[in-house]
Order: C-alpha cells, then sequence, then structure tokens
C-alpha cells in the first residue's frame, strides 16, 4: 500500500505539484490526486515507479499546464488518467525517457493537447519479455498533437482518437527481429504508422 497526496482539493495538504518532495513519485506505489482546476506541472523531470495519477472529477474539470515528464530512472508501471493535458510544445505531453528497466506508462480518460507528440516511451525492446505486456497502452484518450505515439516497445491503443501518424517509434531497431515492436490498434483515427513495426489493426477509419 502506497501513500495518496492530493492537490487542489478542499482536503489537500499542497497547493501546487511543485510542493510535493519529489521523493514520493520515487518512493514506490503512490497515488497523485488531482483537485479541479488549472494545475501547472513542475517542468524537471521525475523519477516514477508504480505512481498513478488520478484526476478527481475527470478530464473536464481536471487540467494539467505543462508535459508530465519521467526521468530515465522511472521504473515500474505507472498509471495517469482522468486529465487534460496541455504539454509544452516542444515536448510530448506525456514523455517517458530512455529508462534503463522497464518503464511502463498506461494512460485512460485524457485530452492531450499542444506539444508535438501525445505520449513518447523509449523504454527499449530489450529490457520487455513477451510476457510482459505492453509497454504503453492508451484507452479512450482524445490528442490533438501533432503526432500520436512514439514508442519502443509493444504498444496496445483501445478507442482512442489521434492526430497524426499513431506510432513512430524513435528508434526504428525492428527489423529482423523476431520479439519486435507490436502494435494492436483498435478505432483509431489517424495516419498509419511511420516506423518499422508490425501492426495488427482490429478497426480503425483513417482521414489524411
Amino acid at each position: 500500500m502506497g501513500t495518496t497526496y492530493s492537490v487542489g482539493g478542499p482536503f489537500s495538504t499542497y497547493s501546487t505539484i511543485a510542493d510535493i518532495d519529489s521523493g514520493a513519485f520515487a518512493a514506490g506505489g503512490n497515488t497523485l490526486e488531482i483537485y479541479p482546476g488549472t494545475h501547472t506541472w513542475p517542468s524537471t523531470a521525475k523519477e516514477m515507479k508504480n505512481m498513478t495519477i488520478v484526476g478527481i472529477g475527470g478530464k473536464n474539470a481536471c487540467i494539467i499546464s505543462g508535459s508530465i515528464n519521467l526521468s530515465s530512472a522511472s521504473s515500474g508501471e505507472n498509471y495517469i488518467s482522468g486529465l487534460t493535458i496541455n504539454g509544452t510544445a516542444s515536448v510530448p505531453a506525456i514523455d517517458v525517457q530512455t529508462p534503463t528497466t522497464r518503464c511502463g506508462m498506461h494512460v485512460s480518460d485524457c485530452v492531450l493537447t499542444t506539444s508535438s507528440l501525445a505520449i513518447q516511451n523509449h523504454t527499449p525492446i530489450s529490457v520487455v519479455s513477451g510476457t510482459d505486456g505492453p509497454a504503453t497502452t492508451i484507452r479512450n484518450i482524445w490528442s490533438s498533437c501533432t503526432a500520436g505515439l512514439a514508442c519502443n516497445s509493444n504498444v496496445t491503443a483501445v478507442s482512442s482518437t489521434m492526430a497524426g501518424a499513431w506510432n513512430n517509434p524513435p528508434v526504428d531497431n525492428q527489423s529482423g527481429q523476431a520479439a519486435g515492436l507490436i502494435g494492436v490498434a483498435d478505432l483509431l483515427y489517424a495516419a498509419a504508422n511511420s516506423g518499422n513495426m508490425t501492426e495488427t489493426v482490429t478497426a480503425r477509419t483513417i482521414v489524411s
């Protein structure tokens, strides 16, 4: 069991996200509750380990200004839901920098805007076994970012709308590998992926 931190709520002990010590993100298994309002996300990348970040009140009420950046020391399975993230223009709205171990990023019920990419996850294939499951999953997200995903390891995208290429791996190293980057897409509104990826699409409308 981790610790729950909250920002902006009637009983919250923190008025801003920056007030929360970085160790709370890295400790493992903690939850950050974001209450309605607009909250600035600190620009410094944070180490996250099995962290859950959730909007209390849903994506229309809980707004993040600035991109959520995870440092290369991040690990485990991290979850983000119920937020609108108006990211920084020059970086992905959610950015997992190159970790040395598996770092899962699982995003649901979010709106992502402004950024060049909706989600980037640099977790390399070399640290994700075939039995680990997708390192990146999205469900019920809407993104007007320039492109959708940039992910190196297995991806599942369900019931989501994204502009641009739905997945363009930042490292195009899948050629000839038996366990390469595998994408499963369902109900995506996007251009085709731009990477060297084995892609299984169960249903998709492409508008370009």
